[in-house]
């Protein structure tokens, strides 16, 4: 028997739309995801240093800070700037995809399909964020060099920070860079900011070292 011919597909039927091409979704570049955590970080910084405040005159009015207290104001004050910025970013990603300074730009943390991420997945996050940081920040620099604006703290949650008004889109959409390419100005940037930080460490712990100091004694007992 011959072989048959290759027949064409049957038309379709009259009035049925085609399938759209899927939407891009445009993933956040660094440059935007920078502005916003700025934002972040101000905010943190305000309310860490309003709480100390407030709970410092608390302290002075009945007594709590006296000589050979329990907990130095010095590490009070780092506890909470720690315990501010936990539940600012980890509240804002897990409930809303969003802290403060996303939501003035328009950002989003979802997962690939959209959704919230989830108190587990934030908590990932801000792992990451700890472990992006303490790897002299190149984890964040990651941003501007991985194809979907992946951080490791994004690849540590699964997470993509997107334009708020793509969220709904995402289920069926296609995911591309905002920026594509490597954008060298924020390498640059980088690269300045690692060489001077070394300096910035060295003034802080100048100005800082007597205060760490008796934090550190008292920790140990001494």
């Amino acid at each position: 028997m011959g072989k048959k011919p290759n027949r064409p597909p049957p038309p379709r039927p009259a009035g049925q739309p085609s399938k759209p091409a899927p939407r891009n979704i445009q993933v956040v570049g660094f440059g935007k995801r920078l502005g916003a955590a700025l934002i972040d970080w101000i905010v943190v910084g305000f309310f860490s240093f309003l709480v100390v405040m407030l709970l410092a005159l608390a302290g002075a009015l009945v007594g709590m800070f006296t000589p050979g207290g329990p907990l130095a104001p010095e590490r009070l004050m780092i506890l909470l700037a720690f315990v501010v910025g936990l539940g600012y970013f980890i509240v804002g990603w897990a409930r809303g995809g969003a802290t403060l300074g996303k939501n003035v730009l328009g950002l989003k943390v979802v997962r690939a399909d959209g959704s919230n991420l989830g108190w587990g997945k934030a908590i990932l996050r801000y792992v990451g964020y700890i472990v992006s940081g303490l790897a002299l920040s190149i984890g964040f620099l990651w941003i501007n060099i991985d194809k979907l604006r992946q951080g490791w703290h994004d690849k540590f949650a699964g997470s993509y920070v997107v334009h708020e008004y793509d969220v709904d889109y995402m289920k069926d959409g296609k995911l591309v860079p905002e920026d594509p390419g490597i954008q060298w100005v924020w390498v640059i940037l980088w690269a300045v900011v690692a060489l001077l930080a070394p300096a910035a460490l060295f003034a802080s712990l100048w100005m800082l070292g007597p205060a760490m100091s008796r934090s550190l004694m008292e920790l140990l007992g001494r």
